[in-house]
């Protein structure tokens, strides 16, 4: 083998592994963003159960409280009140599922678009190579 043929080999070789790990870490990226995205649906959840858990003590609370009281439960001011932290209650949990899916879907897009970026970049890098080695072949032929 002569010295071109090692050397546009060498070449090939470490053109296509650089094209490799720059697209497979744009797919870690991406993989990443899905994750991240999974883990503040989850963190949604959990936020909406803790809300539901204080809704339920302070129902607890209002129906002791208006029971020691002599007021039978669900009558009057603790309903008013009651459903005063129902209506408070609904109100985070839909503001909070809305900034939830927000925020997934803004880390989705984000792993998409570092995924795409690196896809490119190790597609530019391939022909800009190709170009180099068609240049270096044409070079020797003369």
């Amino acid at each position: 083998m002569t010295w071109m043929a090692v050397a546009v080999t060498t070449f090939a070789v470490s053109t296509v592994a650089q094209f490799s790990q720059t697209r497979a870490a744009g797919a870690i990226a991406q993989g990443e963003a899905e994750v991240q995205a999974k883990a503040e649906e989850l963190a949604a959840t959990q936020r909406e159960g803790d809300r539901k858990a204080r809704l339920a003590e302070a129902l607890a609370s209002q129906n002791a409280l208006a029971g020691s009281g002599g007021i039978a439960a669900f009558e009057g001011s603790p309903l008013t009140i009651l459903k005063q932290d129902i209506k408070t209650e609904e109100k985070a949990t839909e503001r909070d599922k809305f900034q939830s899916q927000l925020g997934v879907m803004t880390t989705l897009a984000r792993g998409q678009i570092a995924r795409t970026q690196a896809n490119t970049g190790a597609n530019i890098g391939l022909i800009r190579q190709a170009g180099k080695a068609a240049g270096a072949a044409a070079l020797a032929e003369d």
